[in-house]
C-alpha cells in the first residue's frame, strides 16, 4: 500500500510541474480544449501506467513532450480529423486567460500554423527548448527544424501586421 501511495505522490507532483507544458502543447496542436483534455489524461496516465524510470528530470521531461506530441500528431492525423473542420474551434482558444492581447495574438496565430510548424514553434519558443533539444522531441534533424522555424515565421509575418510583428 505504502509504494501506490508514493507512487501517487509522485504522479501529482509530477502533474503539477508539467501541466502547462503538456496541456499548451495539446491545445496548441488540436485547437480544441475536449481533445486537449483527453490527451493530457491519456499522457499522465500512461506515465502513471508505464511508471517509465529516468535518469534525470530533463528525460523526464522529453518523455513527457514526446508522449504529448506523438498522441496529438495522432489525433490530427487520424481519420475523425482530417475530416473535421476546427475553425470555429479556435474562437475558444481566444477567450483563455493571457496576461495581454499582444500574447493572445500571437499565440492564435501560432495555432493557425500548419501541425508541423506549430509544434516546432511551440517547443522552441513557448518551452523554451533549444533546436536540438525540439529536434530531439520531434524526431528530426536540427536543419530541420530550423527550416520549420524559417517557414512558421515567414507565414506569422503574413499573419501578423509587419508592425505588430516587429514589436516582439
Amino acid at each position: 500500500m505504502h509504494t501506490e501511495e508514493t507512487a501517487i505522490q509522485e504522479l501529482e507532483q509530477t502533474i503539477m510541474k508539467y501541466k502547462r507544458t503538456i496541456y499548451g502543447i495539446a491545445l496548441t496542436q488540436l485547437k480544441n480544449r475536449h481533445e486537449a483534455d483527453d490527451v493530457f489524461q491519456d499522457v499522465f496516465l500512461l506515465y502513471f501506467l508505464k511508471k517509465p524510470e529516468f535518469d534525470n528530470e530533463n528525460a523526464k521531461k522529453a518523455w513527457l513532450i514526446k508522449t504529448t506530441v506523438n498522441k496529438c500528431r495522432k489525433y490530427n492525423y487520424g481519420k475523425w480529423n482530417t475530416h473535421v473542420d476546427k475553425s470555429a474551434e479556435l474562437e475558444t482558444i481566444d477567450k483563455i486567460g493571457f496576461s495581454s492581447e499582444y500574447d493572445r495574438d500571437v499565440y492564435s496565430a501560432v495555432t493557425q500554423l500548419p501541425p508541423k510548424l506549430s509544434e516546432a514553434v511551440y517547443l522552441r519558443f513557448f518551452l523554451g527548448l533549444s533546436v536540438n533539444e525540439t529536434a530531439s522531441m520531434l524526431g528530426i534533424t536540427g536543419s530541420a527544424v530550423s527550416m520549420r522555424l524559417k517557414k512558421a515565421e515567414k507565414l506569422l509575418k503574413v499573419n501578423l501586421e509587419d508592425d505588430f510583428y516587429d514589436k516582439k
